[in-house]
């Protein structure tokens, strides 16, 4: 993964319930491997541009600038930037210890270490994440596809707020409304 990123608090304020990473996606990037974490959520807040969220079996979400989406334990999820302009989210993670990761690998870096696909997976894998294989991937994609045919059809250009893709429910935004009711990006298919 070729993006950028600097670590606003590594936990150390928090007692490790939070950690806090602004990152930079370059234009054209695939970002990382499939992977979900079995020991805390993300939450991306983009600030710049607009970051593509995957997960196996439910398609994309599209998230741009003042778009916030939360990613649960266990969510098989990835992100890229296919778009021509450079992307920027600010990440939290809770509970905070997966900052370790990121200094994991600029210790590796540091020791000349060249972070090759296997070189991530295995870092991954020292911190509570999983990294999925393709067949991995296509287990979870089947899987995906009969709870979809359970819960009825659904369309990738739905307008926001009618539809789920990426399992991620995207809803509008605005800056005034009650507790509650300001999440731009949930985890639920629409229930009724």
């Amino acid at each position: 993964m070729s993006d950028k990123y600097r670590i606003l608090e590594d936990g150390s304020q928090t007692q490790y319930r939070l950690c806090v990473i602004e990152s930079l996606i370059p234009p054209n990037s695939d970002g990382p491997v499939f992977h979900f974490h079995e020991m805390h959520d993300e939450g991306f807040y983009v600030t710049k541009g607009k970051v593509r969220f995957h997960s196996p079996g439910r398609g994309h979400l599209d998230a741009g600038q003042g778009d916030f989406v939360t990613v649960p334990i266990r969510l098989p999820h990835k992100f890229s930037n296919p778009f021509d302009e450079e992307a920027v989210f600010i990440n939290t993670i809770t509970p905070g210890f997966f900052v370790r990761y990121f200094e994991y690998l600029e210790e590796l870096i540091g020791e000349g270490t060249t972070l090759t696909p296997e070189a991530n997976m295995a870092a991954l894998k020292r911190f509570a994440t999983v990294p999925l294989t393709d067949e991995m991937i296509k287990q979870f994609e089947e899987v995906q596809g009969r709870v979809d045919e359970r819960q009825g059809d659904w369309k990738a250009d739905s307008p926001p707020g009618e539809n789920t893709v990426v399992g991620l429910e995207k809803r509008d935004w605005k800056a005034d409304s009650p507790p509650g009711e300001n999440t731009m990006v949930g985890l639920e298919k629409p229930r009724g």
